[in-house]
């Protein structure tokens, strides 16, 4: 947990860190990032470093300090937003901190709670996947997602479809990918009405999320490297939690529905195999040619529900492709849409919440890494040069109809396996804040 306070709180003695610009001075080596002070130590940064209020943020971790009174020297100038993401690039999972700094009393206040709630979430979505089943999982979010309403006065309610419900039985790709697993798959329906609203009101965004609680990758069956970190592949449905929670919490005013599409991919003798046809309630054939591209299976699910159900705008996202973080690396996420600019809304936010993100393409051509003569499509690309991500987000255009706004977010910025010069290793709540400002807006 990280706890910020007024610096006139900071009890006698604290250890002060003093962010300072330019470079240390001898005995200490010029790529030094601090240095003992009298009171504490100085930490030096480059303003015009990229992100260099994380980059700071890191170097204090390395320090080790728990507890501490943090101050800038007169070239440099802290806003709400740098402490907030300063205060991020701490968080470990692992170490409390208590940090001191010259901020008044309301904004710190405001800075505690969203980065309590991003924490829980990034929290949540590193629990052990013995622990985190798809019915857990889903249940979980909604206890979060209900104490945020309830304490705002509005409206939520859960409708939980999972395997041997009739209901269940509409959802073509959870019930193939969670064929071999114990524990059931399911569908996680979470509406949240403002108190403003009626239960009728039409649903103005709907939230599409992927929750695959392990993935082995099925019958392609993943190497032992790429497998040990597979608890984190239910972020998605968790942090599109976390930014609805946290927009509650804000004041969101919007009819905004969550299908949260919860599952294992696991293998057994009644496991779905490559080679499978599974047919959609649109009449859509999918000929399986990758049992490790479940993801979109599911989320097939969850679009076509929210299409049902005539959501205005539909987004949908998922630690869908391997091809994502090639592109992109694991500092930031990408966006496909079917236009060739992002929504003005989306982009706003996150561009003012300094969420790291690219757009990618999506074109019509795409499609042709999909054929099959067996079915109308494969679910995985294949042929030379395939672009992963855009192939993969062609085949889950196919589940959204024409004249519904939709995009589409491939997490590649999910999880960081070692850390990075901006924030510890582990899950890293990418989206969420920017996400939560979205649907306020």
């Amino acid at each position: 947990m990280i706890k910020v306070h007024n610096s006139l709180k900071a009890p006698e003695g604290t250890l002060k860190v003093t962010l300072v610009s330019g470079k240390p001075e001898a005995p200490y080596a010029k790529d030094s990032k601090f240095a003992a002070s009298k009171d504490g130590f100085l930490v030096f940064v480059e303003k015009d470093d990229f992100k260099w209020y994380q980059m700071a943020a890191r170097t204090v971790a390395s320090l080790c300090l728990e507890t501490f009174l943090l101050v800038t020297d007169d070239a440099l100038t802290f806003t709400k937003k740098e402490l907030y993401w300063f205060l991020t690039a701490l968080y470990d999972g692992t170490h409390d901190y208590d940090v001191y700094t010259a901020f008044d009393d309301v904004t710190l206040e405001e800075v505690h709670n969203t980065l309590e709630t991003v924490s829980d979430f990034r929290a949540l979505a590193d629990t052990d996947s013995k622990v985190s089943t798809p019915l857990s999982v889903v249940n979980a979010v909604f206890a979060k997602i209900k104490a945020a309403a309830d304490l705002k006065g509005d409206k939520v309610s859960l409708k939980l479809i999972k395997r041997g419900d009739a209901e269940f039985e509409t959802f073509t790709g959870l019930k193939a990918v969670g064929l071999a697993s114990f524990e059931d798959p399911c569908m996680g329906i979470i509406d949240f009405i403002p108190s403003s609203m009626t239960e009728d009101s039409p649903v103005q965004i709907g939230l599409v999320g992927k929750g695959i609680t392990f993935d082995t990758g099925g019958y392609s069956l993943k190497p032992e490297k790429f497998m040990e970190t597979m608890r984190t592949d239910k972020t998605a449905v968790i942090y599109l939690s976390g930014a609805l929670t946290l927009a509650i919490l804000k004041g969101l005013k919007k009819h905004v529905r969550l299908y949260l599409c919860c599952s294992e991919n696991m293998v057994s003798g009644r496991g779905m195999l490559p080679g499978d046809i599974l047919t959609y309630p649109n009449g859509t054939k999918v000929e399986i040619n990758n049992t490790d591209a479940e993801g979109r299976l599911v989320l097939a699910d969850g679009l076509l529900k929210a299409c049902e159900d005539k959501a205005e705008f539909i987004l949908d996202m998922a630690t869908l492709t391997g091809a994502a973080k090639v592109a992109v690396g694991r500092d930031m996420f990408t966006v496909i849409t079917r236009d060739s600019e992002l929504n003005p809304s989306l982009k706003k936010a996150f561009d003012e919440n300094d969420e790291m993100y690219w757009q990618l393409p999506l074109a019509s051509y795409h499609r042709r890494f999909l054929s099959s003569t067996r079915a109308d499509m494969t679910n995985s690309g294949h042929g030379d040069g395939a672009p992963g991500s855009s192939v993969a987000a062609s085949f889950l255009s196919e589940f959204v109809n024409r004249d519904i706004p939709w995009v589409h977010i491939d997490l590649s910025s999910a999880y960081l396996p070692s850390g990075s010069p901006f924030l510890a290793c582990g899950p890293t709540g990418s989206t969420i804040l920017g996400l939560s400002e979205f649907l306020r807006s």
